[in-house]
């Protein structure tokens, strides 16, 4: 027993000996060749060693070398995937013995990570060992069955891992796919990882910067070996940065698929800086600045759900649910969503005169004119649709706000159900609140086809005209409430070209109303007043009635009937959408005379009244009987009161 003692004494002496000695005996040339032809067996790639190597066993592993590079793979844009000023690993050797692995230190000295996918799609850091690669044209290999845990990584591979100082100083990584051609380059890397053990709380602390902006990071994890072994653990992540700040608290599984399940909170302080500061830049505008949501996020593989939701957006504030998922071709999004009140002048591009420049001032708030913006008669702009984002993806999303403001049209409560499917966009509005009338809509804008379409269909009742009219077309000589019903379609590449392709039919039964800057009933009392210039006033009413039709953007009227007291008025005629223009006929039927009638011509912010000359003449002659006050009416001032001549008589009309 004795002797044996002895001789293990010796032995353990002699190994403690040769690890003191071997590293100043053995060559260092001999340990870098064979880790570089390790590296080339393993990887297919070359190493090289082009700095000092220092080596040492004992009481741990320790190398430490400088100046080293990693190959790229074979086609790469950049010769090195990874170049480094220093490498420095100590491996404890005792822990090896029972399976474990103990880094007391790892650290990367000015790394430079070059990570690159090309046009195949091929990822220069999945290493391929020489001769492992498929011959051309091979029949794929069909799926193993699931490997055991060891075998796939899981805590089961070692009995331990503790990482005591882990980290990287003042990296560099930078990212390209040449199959989209997009880039990013990382700078200032600096990473610190800590793990005593896969039983212990795993952390990692670092920063970067990116497009000038330093991004600080977090990360924890509380049960390591959990994870590994596809099991729950808790989880903690955050991101801490000038442009956006974002934090997650929750569980993650490993078991794939990988979930992760908590509440996070996102902070933005301006979409457009956020825009502008990852290469996007957002068309100038007054909206998207500050970003705030909270709320619990889901995540199984393709599928996110986000529930209880709280945003707020500039001066928006909401709340609802959604789900989104990109497994299928295109992403798909559901959700429900409580606003407010949703003003959306700030988010809607400024409105202009044909072929003047987009203003970049923005739009005003309701009920004012943005600076720049045009009156209701510069007419429609010509500027192409583009509605190519209606086909970035489909979506079933449920509205509830409390008031819409649109331009200067101020809508009340209302619920909208959006339904995005192929480019196709339908909004039904289920509930429509609109200058104190109510009612139900419906609008399809469909940018499928190579020409985008619109289908509008609206029934209202109580409306108050008015404020309609003059938020929508900036018209305020008509007033009234009742019912307008609306169903057109149309097509075309710009707002005049659509406009220019309505077809569709309405109709409007209003009450209790006025017709303003002309006094219909004095008009045709006094035909002279008008042709000399005289007519004013307004016209009550206490119905207004009539249906009209809409082709290729003319809207015709053949059955208005007004009702003034006890004096009818009739009417017909046309109004030009795409010319923006009015070419109308009254006919005001007085009692126990000829019915005057009266044009209504010109642009609709700027109507002219007129009675129309010819009409009455014709009227006189069919009924003399009853044109005879007319007639003397139409004498010039200072006449005996006899029936004048026909030559007074056309220069009384003609002669002023």
């Amino acid at each position: 027993m004795k002797k044996l003692l002895i001789g293990l004494l010796a032995l353990i002496v002699l190994v403690v000996v040769a690890a003191l000695v071997a590293p100043f005996v053995i060559p260092v040339a001999t340990y870098k060749d064979r880790v570089i032809a390790l590296v080339k067996q393993s990887t297919g790639r070359d190493l090289r060693i082009n700095g000092p190597v220092r080596l040492s066993f004992l009481p741990q592993l320790e190398v430490d070398a400088k100046d080293v590079a990693f190959a790229n793979a074979p086609g790469a844009a950049e010769p090195e995937m990874m170049r480094l000023k220093e490498l420095e690993v100590q491996l404890r050797l005792l822990p090896l013995l029972h399976g474990a692995i103990e880094l007391g230190r790892f650290v990367l000295t000015n790394p430079v990570i070059a990570l690159e996918v090309d046009r195949q799609g091929r990822p220069n850091w999945v290493m391929t060992p020489p001769g492992a690669a498929p011959a051309p044209g091979a029949a794929p290999a069909k799926p193993a069955a699931p490997p055991p845990a060891a075998a796939r990584g899981g805590s089961a591979a070692l009995s331990e891992l503790r990482l005591e100082d882990v980290s990287i100083v003042d990296g560099q990584v930078s990212y390209r796919d040449d199959r989209t051609g997009k880039a990013a380059l990382f700078t200032a890397v600096n990473m610190k990882l800590s793990l005593p053990g896969l039983d212990n709380p795993f952390k990692g602390d670092g920063s970067l910067v990116w497009n000038g902006e330093k991004l600080a990071l977090t990360v924890s994890v509380a049960k390591p070996r959990a994870l590994l072994d596809g099991q729950a653990s808790a989880l903690a992540m955050s991101l801490a940065s000038k442009p956006v700040n974002f934090g997650f608290t929750g569980q993650a599984t490993g078991m794939p698929p990988a979930r992760l399940g908590g509440t996070v909170d996102l902070a933005v302080p301006s979409l457009r800086g956020l825009a502008k500061w990852a290469g996007s830049p957002l068309p100038p505008g007054g909206g998207l600045g500050h970003l705030a949501i909270k709320g619990r996020i889901d995540v199984a593989g393709p599928k996110i759900a986000f529930s209880d939701a709280a945003i707020a957006l500039d001066d928006i504030t909401a709340k609802g649910a959604l789900t989104l998922e990109t497994g299928g071709a295109k992403p798909y999004l559901k959700g429900q969503l409580q606003v407010g009140q949703l003003d959306l002048n700030p988010y809607l591009p400024p409105e202009t005169a044909p072929g003047a420049k987009p203003s970049a001032t923005g739009t005003a708030a309701p009920g004012k004119a943005a600076p720049g913006a045009p009156s209701p008669a510069a007419g429609w702009s010509d500027a192409p649709f583009n509605l190519s984002g209606l086909g970035a993806a489909d979506a079933d999303f449920a509205l509830r706000a409390g008031g819409i403001v649109y331009r200067k049209i101020v809508i009340g409560p209302s619920a909208l159900d959006l339904h995005l499917k192929g480019g196709k966009l339908s909004a039904d509005l289920s509930q429509l609140t609109l200058y104190h009338g109510t009612g139900t809509g419906k609008v399809v804008l469909d940018g499928s086809g190579s020409v985008p379409a619109l289908a509008l269909n609206f029934n209202l009742a109580g409306l108050e005209i008015q404020p309609l009219l003059v938020a929508a077309a900036g018209i305020d000589r008509f007033s009234g409430t009742g019912k307008l019903a609306l169903d057109v379609t149309g097509r075309g590449q710009s707002q005049r070209a659509l406009v220019s392709a309505l077809n569709g039919k309405g109709r409007f039964d209003l009450a209790n109303g006025a017709i303003k800057g002309v006094d219909l009933i004095g008009l045709a009392e006094n035909p002279t007043g008008a042709i000399t210039g005289h007519s004013s006033g307004k016209t009550d009413f206490g119905a207004l009635t009539g249906t009209f039709t809409i082709t290729n953007g003319v809207a015709k009227n053949d059955d208005l009937q007004l009702k003034s007291g006890v004096v009818p008025i009739t009417g017909a005629g046309t109004v030009n959408l795409p010319a923006r223009t009015v070419d109308y006929r009254l006919t005001v039927s007085l009692a126990g005379a000829i019915g005057v009638p009266v044009l209504v011509t010109g642009p609709w912010d700027n109507l002219s009244y007129r009675p129309d000359v010819g009409g009455i003449l014709k009227g006189a002659v069919q009924e003399p009987g009853k044109a005879l006050d007319q007639l003397k009416k139409l004498a010039p001032s200072g006449g005996s009161g006899t029936v004048p001549s026909p030559g007074s008589l056309l220069k009384g009309l003609l002669g002023k």
